[in-house]
Parts: structure tokens; sequence; C-alpha cells
């Protein structure tokens, strides 16, 4: 655990020190005034959840995979997981605090911290958006602050010419986030509107029709399915698919405490070393529900994540703080069922938007 302390003229700076300095993960442990003017800041970060090396579950060089880990190491692990999330959340309630005294007696910016309050921006992202928004002359602000979102988002490119065909693509993540949906919309996406040659493999064998509704979904566009149970009959499915340039693989959802689960089904896509993972994620998910998601289907190495169920919210904060604390892009955004209409590839400018006040709102005047 690395500790420091820091000072400023204002908190919103210190803020923007302590996060330059340990990045989006920092942990505030302690706020102050200093009696001379200026505020003071204790914040801590752990190495081993810094942005983009979030933990995965691959077992020490020095451990083999059947050595089990030592008695109570389990317990500790839990215990520091759950000891840094109520930091996190005070650290996060004594940020959010000391921002709204600071913005409140800033009546330019102040409409855009209470809107990106409403959207679950983090509140260390909300100061360092808002900070000088305003800059010298005025002005402008929804502007500068459209051009801020987009610089702190990123997302993936689709498909490309000359990439090595076939491209595998295995969408995982927890129960009920859409995946098997989300495969049949990039199938229809890719194979209508792009003219790939596209197949598809369930490996969905766990839920009751899960492969006969993918199967469906095969039918209707004409495009060849594969079932498979396990590595091998993965690996065979894939080799059965090579004239395609796009297979998209349907994988079971698992809760992102069952480790278990998980190791099974990284094994079973193992044996196909070219599968590219892309994780999908459900917005209306609450903000610490989805960092531990993705630190669970870290092991997974995903190249992007997928937002789905965005008609069922209208709260995108979530999409922005996991992209700055994962450091992963954003492919694709689901907000519905209808197959393919309800896709949208994920571009700066969209997210950037989702998370703007509304047209018809007032507008911020410096």
């Amino acid at each position: 655990m690395k500790v420091k302390r820091f000072t400023a003229s204002d908190m919103t700076q210190a803020l923007r020190e302590v996060r330059k300095a340990l990045g989006p993960d920092a942990v505030i442990l302690s706020t102050g005034r200093l009696p001379g003017g200026g505020v003071e800041i204790t914040a801590a970060v752990d190495p081993t959840l810094a942005r983009g090396q979030l933990p995965t579950s691959d077992p020490p060089a020095n451990q083999t995979a059947d050595q089990a880990p030592a008695e109570g190491v389990g317990d500790l692990a839990e215990l520091t997981r759950q000891v840094r999330d109520l930091g996190q959340m005070v650290a996060r309630h004594l940020v959010l605090s000391e921002a709204a005294q600071d913005f409140a007696g800033r009546p330019e910016v102040a409409p855009l911290f209470h809107h990106l309050r409403q959207q679950e921006v983090a509140p260390a992202l909300i100061a360092e958006l808002l900070d000088d928004l305003a800059g010298p002359g005025g002005g402008n602000l929804l502007g500068r602050l459209a051009i801020r979102l987009k610089k702190m988002l990123n997302v993936y490119p689709g498909p490309g010419p000359g990439q090595v065909r076939p491209l595998v693509w295995a969408l995982v993540g927890p129960t009920g986030v859409g995946k098997t949906t989300t495969v049949a919309k990039l199938a229809a996406s890719h194979a209508l509107k792009h003219r790939l040659r596209v197949g598809m493999i369930t490996l969905d064998t766990f839920r009751i029709a899960a492969a006969e509704q993918l199967m469906v979904y095969g039918r209707i566009m004409d495009l060849e399915t594969k079932v498979a149970a396990n590595g091998e009959e993965y690996a065979r499915a894939v080799a059965e698919l090579a004239e395609t340039d796009l297979i998209l693989v349907d994988t079971v959802g698992r809760s992102p405490h069952d480790q278990g689960n998980l190791e099974e089904l990284r094994a079973i896509l193992a044996a196909v070393p070219e599968t590219v993972c892309h994780l999908v994620l459900a917005c209306p998910t609450r903000d610490a529900d989805l960092r531990a998601t993705l630190e669970s289907f870290g092991r997974f190495r995903p190249q992007s994540l997928i937002f789905t169920k965005l008609d069922e919210t209208s709260s995108y904060g979530v999409i922005l703080n996991q992209v700055v604390h994962s450091g992963w892009p954003v492919s694709y955004l689901a907000c519905g069922q209808r197959v393919p209409d309800d896709l949208e590839t994920a571009t700066r400018e969209g997210l950037a938007r989702r998370l703007m006040p509304p047209r018809g709102e007032p507008q911020v005047v410096a």
C-alpha cells in the first residue's frame, strides 16, 4: 500500500494532484483544512489494482494448478477486499462532499456538477472534468466538457480488413446480462450490414433451451451454428467454421464470485488460443458490482466491454467509471431486444453525448 500526503490551495487542485500521482483507484484516507489556508489530503493506493492491471486468477509462477492455496489465504483476501471496498466508499463520500462545497460556490459549473452526480459519475472524475472548466473568458462550457469526456473514453475498433480470419469472438459475463441476444445482434449486424461470413457457437449447455435459442437465431439468419460442451468440441466447432470471417461464441453466464465455474469456462476457451474475449455488462448494475465483475473476469483478458440494457436506465456514468478504472475500451452498446436494430457501435462522440445534459435543459452560461 502506497500512502502519500498532498497539499493544495483548494480541494479541486488537491484531488487533481492525487489522481495524477496515484491514479483513479486512490483511496482518500483523510482530508483537512490548513491553518494558513488551503487543504490537505492523505491518500493511498494498492499497486496491484493500478489502471489496466486488474487482478486475475492466474496462479503464481511457482504454484501448480492443482496446488491448493494455504489455509486462510482465501479468507484474508476476502477481508482485504471488504476493507478496500469500505475505504473506497468512505473516500467517495469525502470527495463528493468536498467537491459539492467547492462547486456550489461556482454557479457557472454547479448545474454540470449536479448533472454528473445524477449520472453517477465517480466523484474524482467529476472533479477532474470540471476543474478549471470555465477557463479564461468563460463560455462554451458544454463544448469543453464534451471534449474532456471524449478524451477519457476509449472505444474498440470492429473487424477490419487485413486481419487473420476467422476472427473468434467469445462473449463472457455474468448471468442475465443478455449475452445470447447480443451474439445474435452482432451476427446479424456483421452478416447483413457488413457482408461478412459469420458463424456462431454456443457453449451454454447449462440453461434449459439456451442452445436452441441461438440455433433458432441461426436458422432465421441462415448462419451455421454449432453447439459445444467442452474444450474438445469447441475446438472442433471452430475448425468446422474455418471458412467464415467471424465466429461469435455465446458462453454460459457465471457469477463473479464462482471461481470454480469461471476457471472451467476459461479452460474451455483456452482450447482455441486465438479466441478474443469481450466482457458483457448490464448498464443498470451498481458501480461497485461492476468493479467486482471486472476483477473476476479479468482472467479472460477481455479486449473490450459491451454494455447492454441501456434502455433500462437513464444513468450512464458507470460506463465512464469502468473505462477509466480498467483501461479497457467499449465496443458495442445494446439498448433493447430487437435483433439487430438495438445494437450500436460505440464511439467517443456517442458515449459523451449520453453523459451530457439532455437537449432542452437550460444552457449553462459562464
